[in-house]
């Protein structure tokens, strides 16, 4: 059987970096920061988390209430947010070949389907938004359950190092993105089964993975 494809949002299917840099911008003063140019932003893409957080001096229970006010600033920009190229195209194409696909995302729901039907893009079984970056696999293991899908038969798709980690620790397969947050270097240190760098490259390959009936 074709596996199920589970895709991230923010910098998989949505070109988000520049929404993200106007965000963090807005955000900045609120948190003691001078704005950041657009070159600290690229240099971040190649830190983890963690580390981007101990140079910003931003102290863990911070980051619940950062995160609100960004979700908030992003349902304000996000009516100029576009997908990344060639996302469109694949997506449909993997529709019409009968993959089964579905969104989750540490996105709100609403924003996510406000995007979804703005670029009139219906590809998707399910959309779920969680409104959190924080135990990422946690999430994913509720939804897993809630859909009744089997991770060996799921393959995720995200552009950050905390996706590869959370795909994971649930046992799934993951497909890494090198256009979203995350440089092609650090996502490759975390190890996933694949990396790629156009999104037809992921069509080719769900294409050679089959999974037995259970």
């Amino acid at each position: 059987m074709k596996p199920f494809l589970l895709f991230d949002f923010d910098g998989t299917i949505a070109d988000s970096i520049q929404l993200g840099w106007k965000i963090a911008n807005l955000l900045a003063p609120k948190f003691g920061h001078k704005p950041f140019t657009m070159e600290d932003f690229y240099r971040f893409r190649s830190l983890p988390v963690h580390t981007v957080l101990k140079e910003l001096k931003i102290p863990f229970y911070k980051i619940p209430m950062a995160i609100s006010k960004a979700l908030v600033e992003y349902r304000h920009l996000a009516q100029d947010l576009e997908p990344c190229q060639g996302i469109v195209p694949m997506l449909d194409t993997l529709k019409s070949e009968g993959f089964s696909l579905a969104l989750l995302s540490s996105n709100t729901g609403e924003n996510l389907n406000m995007f979804l039907q703005r670029m009139q893009i219906d590809a998707f079984d399910w959309v779920e938004g969680t409104s959190g970056i924080l135990k990422k696999n946690h999430r994913i293991m509720q939804q897993l359950k809630k859909h009744s899908l089997d991770p060996k038969q799921v393959i995720y798709i995200g552009d950050e190092t905390r996706d590869i980690d959370a795909a994971h620790k649930c046992g799934l397969k993951i497909i890494a993105v090198t256009w979203g947050f995350h440089t092609a270097d650090l996502l490759r240190s975390h190890n996933p089964e694949f990396l790629v760098d156009t999104p037809e490259q992921i069509v080719q390959i769900v294409r050679k993975q089959t999974f037995e009936t259970v």
